[in-house]
């Protein structure tokens, strides 16, 4: 490095002292060194854990506005900024900004941390040994680390005489976990639609249920045929949900059971669960994953994983998760796994296994000491860490245990940890199934009655999850909210509401992260309200609209802003991806252009039945002057909007995701040339128009999707089942120029958890389909 380079890091570094940081979480306070800090973190603790982001992101956060200039990384701008910003005035009132000085010195840090490195220099205790080499270094870098090493040793120091005092061995606790209970709640054709065809099944003190299979917590569910339990051994009937309870709690009560027992219960059944976990079927699929890479180095001599258990905020991943884990690392064998660590709200609980102890540290850094002890004489053990806004030591864990993160999308100092470890494997969670949260209540009215805190003639449980209903629309199947109380779902619904509010209606790209996001990452403008994660079998997980109520929020305004929007290029989602939403939006609401379905008519290609030709039928759109021909309107509606008349006019869009054969719809009145209608069925009058957006080759369908389409018609439409079989039906597969066609008709696949099958495919095979393709 050149000595004008030199300079003009230790002004940048200079200057920076004397001006605070605003606006920044410090990566470590000054104060809490340890020999083993990074010098990295000593280095850029001024500039509160900074780090390269996009030139785009930098002008959006600092001045509302990108100027019109080209987006490239901090780093690349930094080394030029002429070749980015060409107008004087605009590059001076940036490089002139105090943020963009405090990037200065992250900048000038960050390579003094990797010169440091580069010599094998990473922690203080090696910075203390390095005596011959801090001569390389300026005055102002030394001086930071002296400083730092100096309030390192006084900790050390000061952590020998109040070690002994911090720690305090906890009664029962251990006990209170290896002995946990287990109770099923199981759906089976013996409990009757009171208890919506659900019991609670006991197990005895010490035995633990066979639950779900590697294979079946596996298995991806389909909205168009719900999960609703397995069947697994010993269990008589389906399995959905298991709990497990402790006298004592779980860690993330900090196993304060009595103090949480007399508190006010905050849930909608006043059912008080500071002692259950509720162990749903993505609990035991976690379990899997980590027990497999746990037996490859316990036994095998494999290196020890990281995991991180990542899952929306608020659906049990501390409370199910979490309990779960620590359940199985304490019946897991004891002379492979001697000691169990679990990390929560910044203090620590170890579960020393031979002497069935559990010792409980107030402040997390003396558990990690403690820890480090048992490592250096060659003992094993496991780490739960729980990350909240209160974990300062999580970049100090040891990395010769195995460990499992259990944390939100975006936590800061998760972020933080992975950017210094990248093979941490990622484990996405799904949310509660509808079943799931059924299974909920019905263990809880059944406790609330076994303990004289109900009548049997009070419990309603079909009124209970009418209400659950409407709030998973509401706010998504999170069950911190739908379970909780009113007060607390009703604050939930606010905190919705004002997301939406804030949500810019200018970036396409943000709707389409949210619509059909494939990455784990969040979009600076993406409120937490608004989305969930979902984990995808086959790539990435995607995050998706929490819930069918922000959903349709999303496509109205989608729709109402998509023509004077345009798409960009987006690094969180594939072009094609883009493209597709684009494609929908405009085919959809290109039916309600007159020019534009005549368009469409003469392009129109008929897909025959066997023992039909392409000129055999010709669809509604064909009569021009058809009522409903064009509509005027598009109409968004959900499962839970009060039931309204089909009518003709009026393009029906569904704001649910789960709504499977057809995008859109709408009522004509008139019949297509050659239309077929049931048999003993007068002469049809009109025909339900199916829009279908599709960039494939083909159309799955099952007689499962087609059955959830007419049910959900049937609770959408005061005059569906009228109206049902005096229609005639037909689909438009509508598809880009330039991508595979459909070219044959599209069958219906029996599925054989459907009993109403023949019905299914009798219905399916009414509908007259055709094919067009349209530029976007």
């Amino acid at each position: 490095m050149g000595e004008g380079g030199v300079k003009r890091e230790r002004d940048a570094a200079t200057d920076a002292v004397a001006r605070p940081v605003t606006g920044r979480k410090a990566t470590r306070t000054g104060g809490t060194w340890t020999l083993d800090s990074l010098v990295e973190d000593v280095l850029l603790e001024r500039c509160g854990g900074l780090s390269d982001m996009s030139l785009h992101d930098f002008l959006m956060k600092h001045f509302k506005k990108t100027f019109g200039v080209e987006d490239t990384s901090m780093r690349v701008f930094m080394g030029d900024p002429t070749l980015c910003v060409s107008d004087e005035a605009v590059l001076r009132r940036i490089t002139n900004s105090a943020p963009y000085r405090e990037y200065e010195l992250y900048e000038a840090m960050k390579k003094e941390a990797d010169r440091l490195n580069d010599v094998g220099i990473f922690s203080l205790r090696q910075w203390a040994r390095a005596a011959d080499k801090a001569g390389n270094f300026n005055a102002y870098v030394k001086g930071m680390l002296d400083a730092a090493l100096g309030v390192a040793r006084g900790n050390a120091e000061a952590m020998k005489i109040v070690y002994a005092s911090d720690a305090e061995v906890l009664d029962d606790v251990y006990d209170s976990v290896l002995s946990a209970t287990w109770s099923c709640v199981v759906r089976s054709d013996e409990y009757d639609e009171k208890w919506l065809g659900m019991g609670v099944v006991g197990m005895a003190p010490g035995e633990q249920p066979q639950l779900w299979s590697k294979e079946q917590a596996g298995v991806k569910c389909y909205h168009c045929n719900p999960w609703d339990g397995d069947e697994v051994p010993g269990v008589n009937g389906k399995l959905v949900m298991a709990v497990l309870s402790s006298q004592r709690g779980w860690p993330h009560m900090l196993f304060d059971a009595e103090k949480a027992q007399l508190e006010e219960v905050d849930t909608l059944t006043c059912y008080n669960a500071a002692c259950d976990a509720y162990i749903r079927r993505e609990n035991l699929r976690v379990w899997h994953i980590v027990k497999e890479r746990l037996d490859m180095w316990l036994k095998n001599g494999a290196d020890v994983s990281l995991f991180a258990v990542i899952g929306t905020p608020g659906i049990g991943k501390s409370s199910g998760t979490g309990s779960l884990l620590l359940y199985q690392l304490l019946h897991y064998p004891l002379e492979k796994l001697k000691v169990v660590a679990y990390f929560v709200k910044g203090e620590a609980y170890i579960f020393h296994r031979a002497h069935k102890k559990v010792v409980h540290y107030k402040e997390e850094g003396f558990a990690i000491h403690d820890i480090k002890e048992l490592i250096s004489k060659c003992i094993k053990g496991y780490i739960i860490y729980d990350i909240s806004e209160m974990c300062n030591d999580i970049g100090s864990l040891p990395d010769k245990w195995g460990v499992v993160f259990i944390s939100s999308p975006n936590k800061d100092n998760f972020k933080k940890f992975t950017e210094k470890v990248s093979y941490v494997s990622h484990i996405p969670m799904n949310c509660f199934e509808d079943y799931e949260f059924k299974a909920a209540l019905v263990w809880e009215r059944h406790w609330q009655l076994a303990k004289g805190q109900i009548k049997l003639e009070n419990v309603n449980l079909g009124k209970d999850w009418e209400v659950l209903r409407k709030r998973i629309h509401m706010v998504g199947p999170l069950p911190r909210y739908v379970l909780g109380s009113e007060e607390c779902y009703c604050r939930r619904v606010a905190d919705v509401d004002a997301a939406l509010s804030r949500n810019p209606v200018y970036h396409i790209e943000h709707y389409t992260r949210l619509l059909c996001n494939s990455g784990v990452r969040p979009h600076p403008y993406t409120e937490s309200e608004m989305v969930k994660l979902v984990p995808a079998y086959i790539g990435e997980p995607r995050s998706q609209a929490v819930c069918t109520y922000v959903r349709g929020r999303l496509l109205r305004d989608a729709m109402r802003n998509f023509k004077c929007m345009g798409l960009g290029e987006c690094d969180l989602i594939s072009r094609r991806e883009l493209n597709t939403l684009a494609f929908e939006m405009a085919g959809l609401r290109a039916f309600t252009i007159w020019g534009v379905v005549t368009e469409v008519v003469r392009r129109l290609k008929y897909l025959p039945r066997e023992g039909e030709t392409a000129s055999s039928r010709s669809s509604v759109l064909c009569r021009a002057g058809a009522q409903g021909r064009v509509p005027a309107s598009i109409h968004y509606f959900s499962s839970a909007d009060i039931p309204v008349e089909m009518v003709a006019e009026c393009l029906y869009k569904p704001t649910e995701e789960n709504f499977h054969i057809a995008e859109g719809f709408f009522l004509v009145d008139a019949v297509g040339e050659g239309a077929s209608f049931p048999e003993g069925a007068g002469p049809p009058t009109q025909t339900i128009v199916l829009l279908q957006v599709t960039e494939e080759n083909g159309h799955y369908i099952t007689t499962g999707k087609v059955g959830m389409f007419r049910e959900r018609a049937a609770a959408f439409f005061t005059n569906w089942e009228e109206m049902e079989n005096r229609l005639t039906y037909e689909m438009i597969y509508l598809q880009h120029a330039e991508g595979p066609a459909i070219t044959a008709r599209q069958c219906c696949d029996c599925h054989h958890h459907v009993t109403d099958d023949v019905d299914n495919v009798r219905f399916w095979n009414r509908i007259d389909q055709f094919q067009v393709k349209l530029e976007a």
